[in-house]
């Protein structure tokens, strides 16, 4: 979708673990087009993803937030797999016993309903709160905050601006309830701490995705990135009184 950015961290770490030649076309410059008869695709950002590419197209994409996209398409996530992002909270936040979490159209159902299955086996209730944009946040959090140890954001465009990051900070900070974020660059405007996949990662599990599929192998329709860090603030947990464990 772009040439800058997180675009270009994951396509740098894509091109290194690559091991097959390719061709690489900028959606940002007018006038780029993929030929039809092109067989396989990776594809980085929303805008590169959601290309009219023919049905037999192998699709890998990354650092899109669209899914549940079916046929030959194969997502790398941009969440971290449930169990995985749980078990990384409960460790911080051990008095941990329920989870707002916060969406718009990403994720999608299915993951809400495998972080609800994998919240069962860990002890967490996970509370699902869908909401249309981050206006409605202000409403959401007051109504939701006797019911709540902690709330996440997840990687929703439609949800994270600057306006609605403030909201949550200010928020988290003054009630002393944790807020987990979807990308570790908020970490620094005020979220408790960050469980996310890097950029570099995503890029170089596209690169084994497709990999797979040209050796003739099978792949979910989603993929988790392997590695994962926990980025946790280390300003504000004093002032803040989350009840984390510090690191």
């Amino acid at each position: 979708s772009s040439g800058s950015g997180p675009y270009s961290e994951a396509y740098a770490a894509f091109k290194e673990a690559m091991k097959q030649p390719f061709e690489t076309y900028d959606l940002s410059k007018p006038g780029t087009e993929v030929p039809e008869n092109t067989l396989y695709v990776v594809a980085f950002g929303a805008k590169a993803a959601a290309l009219d590419y023919a049905p037999d197209t192998h699709l890998v994409y990354a650092l899109a937030p669209v899914a549940g996209l079916g046929g030959l398409r194969h997502e790398v996530s941009m969440v971290p797999a449930p169990a995985a992002a749980l078990a990384a909270f409960k460790n911080l936040q051990p008095g941990l016993r329920r989870l707002a979490v916060f969406w718009a159209a990403y994720p999608g159902e299915k993951y809400i309903a495998d972080l609800r299955r994998a919240g069962h086996d860990a002890g967490i209730e996970i509370i699902p709160s869908r909401l249309k944009s981050g206006t409605a946040f202000p409403e959401r959090l007051r109504a939701l905050m006797p019911r709540m140890d902690a709330f996440w954001l997840m990687p929703d465009p439609a949800l994270i601006t600057q306006s609605s990051i403030m909201v949550l900070a200010s928020f988290s900070c003054d009630n002393a309830i944790p807020f987990y974020a979807p990308t570790s660059a908020l970490v620094a405007s005020g979220a408790t701490a960050a469980y996310a996949p890097e950029f570099a990662e995503a890029g170089a599990a596209a690169a084994r995705a497709i990999m797979v599929i040209h050796d003739g192998g099978r792949l979910p329709q989603e993929a988790y990135v392997e590695k994962v860090n926990l980025l946790v603030n280390t300003d504000l947990p004093k002032k803040c009184r989350w009840p984390i464990i510090s690191k």
